[in-house]
């Protein structure tokens, strides 16, 4: 009687073992499924906002390009010309500069 004792009670061991290593295993995945899930989240926010810094990005490649093109006219006869005119109220010889009356 006492090995079929022992044997009873090697099974319910091997039971505990089996049941115990089911468990971690389960808690396992779920940890891993979780993991995975926020991981999933962490990319789609990243990947927008990559989006949006690239959408930034260009637009200030296009002022950049503006600001040279401006930088370039800027050097110019025509607008030194009319910043003579506008600001200083300088004229070219042979012209006459009309203003409106003040009332």
């Amino acid at each position: 009687m006492a090995g079929g004792r022992e044997k009873k009670e090697y099974r319910r061991q091997s039971k505990t073992v089996v049941l115990g290593i089911l468990l971690v295993t389960f808690l396992f995945c779920g940890v891993l499924f979780y993991r995975t899930k926020t991981l999933q989240a962490k990319e789609n926010r990243y990947g927008a906002r990559e989006t949006e810094l690239q959408g930034q990005i260009e637009e200030e490649r296009k002022k950049a390009e503006e600001l040279e093109e401006r930088e370039i006219y800027m050097q110019t006869k025509k607008y030194i010309e009319e910043i003579a005119k506008t600001k200083l109220g300088l004229v070219n010889p042979g012209e006459t500069l009309l203003k409106p009356k003040e009332e």
